[in-house]
């Protein structure tokens, strides 16, 4: 499977060190098969961060990953628990999970403030199973339909082989 990262250098070699905190699965290495969105990414970061719009392809085998026991954590859609993780990855700074690998849709940039409104309307009950369905149906209706690969891990990293 060919996977894209997009962003304002070609990027030859992840190192999660580099990788930003607080995203949509935690830290790690982002990619998608969809090459718009890969693109979208790249001029997001080249516009941030100035340089020129690269998009770095690499090639990812699932089931040589499952061979080498990877975690992995697929959410098949927007889901009460795709929401929770969502939600925890980006506010919670204690919240840590086991996967070296997650996949699921994009929840992308505007979903901060998503959250916030979800806090305010749910309280103390934002994470009852409930508020998070409500959360994935309004998050769903903005139509995002891109998916997104994150190597959360050393051992992921190693399943990427440069195109």
């Amino acid at each position: 499977m060919r996977l894209l990262h997009g962003s304002n250098v070609e990027i030859v070699q992840p190192d999660l060190v580099k990788c930003q905190s607080k995203n949509d699965f935690g830290r790690g290495f982002y990619l998608t098969p969809q090459w718009q969105r890969a693109y979208m990414m790249g001029k997001r970061r080249a516009s941030r961060d100035g340089g020129e719009i690269v998009v770095s392809p690499f090639l990812y085998y699932p089931a040589k990953a499952q061979e080498h026991r990877l975690k992995i954590k697929i959410f098949k859609g927007f889901s009460a628990g795709w929401s929770k993780f969502i939600i925890l990855n980006r506010t919670d700074e204690t919240f840590t999970h086991e996967y070296d690998i997650v996949i699921g849709p994009v929840a992308d940039a505007f979903v901060d403030k998503e959250i916030e409104r979800h806090k305010q309307k749910y309280g103390k009950h934002y994470l009852d199973t409930e508020a998070l369905l409500d959360f994935a149906e309004h998050v769903s209706q903005f139509g995002s339909t891109y998916i997104q690969y994150c190597f959360c891990t050393a051992r992921a990293l190693k399943e990427l082989v440069k195109d």
